[in-house]
């Protein structure tokens, strides 16, 4: 496999980091880790994580981080890895997991719920175009029916009938 150079870290630095982070933030009363050890836990890039920052899976021990994000930010990787390990232990996005985001920080981590960005930018596949006016609406995602039950926002469900075409990829 050949080594990418546009990433900020090696695969086994990202598992070094998690382990020197969940010694320094993921302790329970007695001290003891409250997260699987480095050993039973898959730190990975991912080339597929094209909408987040970070993926977690609890049940797989499974933590991957998107190489197109941290490609173009690179001093995220800790706060990416922070909030997917928060994952490991809290499911979702609710009130235990901002209870876990304020005793991180109030350790001193930086940690956030949101990415600055998509980890890529969408990208328009299909073009709706109005029949009567000539606008043109870009989607991602296909429209149902093929756009027939949908219409040109300027000119109306009578007169902007649209018509679908497939970009080119």
């Amino acid at each position: 496999m050949t080594k990418r150079t546009d990433l900020p870290c090696s695969e086994q630095a990202l598992r070094d980091l998690y382990a020197a982070l969940r010694l320094k933030y993921f302790r329970g009363p007695a001290g003891e880790p409250l997260l699987p050890p480095p050993e039973a836990v898959r730190v990975e890039w991912s080339d597929r994580a094209t909408t987040s920052a970070g993926l977690c899976y609890p049940q797989q021990r499974i933590i991957r981080l998107s190489t197109h994000y941290h490609a173009r930010f690179p001093q995220d990787v800790e706060a990416t890895l922070l909030h997917e390990m928060i994952h490991l232990i809290v499911p979702g996005h609710g009130p235990e997991f901002y209870r876990w985001m304020e005793r991180i920080r109030a350790l001193g981590g930086r940690v956030q719920r949101y990415a600055r960005e998509r980890a890529l930018p969408k990208r328009a596949v299909w073009s709706y175009t109005c029949l009567s006016c000539r606008r043109s609406y870009a989607y991602s995602r296909r429209l149902a029916y093929g756009g027939r039950r949908h219409y040109c926002t300027h000119c109306g469900p009578v007169s902007g009938r649209l018509v679908e075409r497939r970009l080119e990829p």
